[in-house]
């Protein structure tokens, strides 16, 4: 909206209160008219910006790469899900997901860093994970927005403006 461009958007959650998977679909255009329909359907991401792994690694999520295209920058914090409540030792298996993110990517550009881990050295909160893994993705150039336009995005929403900057 800020630089004038065209945007939708539609989240896709499990009841991430409870432990289920949120995916979020993003389109960006020239115009809004561009825009046919909001879902990334099969192949159809030009971006995979994974915040959690065990989502990720999902079906769902990883029918929309595109292999040898879709570039993937995914968090490799090993979140506990919800299943931890009925089965306390519950382990994630990060190496399995890994291999499934990368197996789909084939040729694709997959960057991987614990940006949970960043984010409470740097900011003390993992809250910033998430902008933490935006401004990444950003400094790689794809993101089709302009950074003054995100930092005025971060200003409007009012909240913790100066973290959420510093970590973009």
């Amino acid at each position: 909206h800020i630089e004038g461009k065209g945007f939708g958007a539609i989240d896709m959650t499990g009841l991430a209160q409870k432990g289920g998977a949120v995916a979020c679909h993003l389109k960006f255009a020239k115009t809004s008219e561009d825009i046919n329909a909001i879902r990334i359907g099969v192949g159809g991401a030009d971006l995979v910006l994974g915040g959690d792994l065990v989502v990720t690694a999902s079906n769902k999520v990883l029918e929309s790469v595109e292999p040898d295209e879709t570039a993937i920058i995914v968090n490799t914090h090993e979140m506990i899900t919800g299943d931890f409540t009925n089965d306390p030792d519950l382990n994630v298996p990060g190496s399995a997901l890994m291999e499934a993110i990368t197996e789909r990517a084939r040729k694709s550009a997959v960057h991987t860093f614990d940006a949970h881990a960043y984010a409470v050295c740097l900011f003390g909160d993992s809250i910033m994970s998430n902008m933490f893994l935006l401004g990444f993705a950003y400094q790689q150039g794809l993101i089709p927005i302009g950074s003054e336009a995100i930092e005025e995005a971060v200003k409007l929403n009012g909240a913790a403006i100066e973290m959420n900057q510093r970590a973009f």
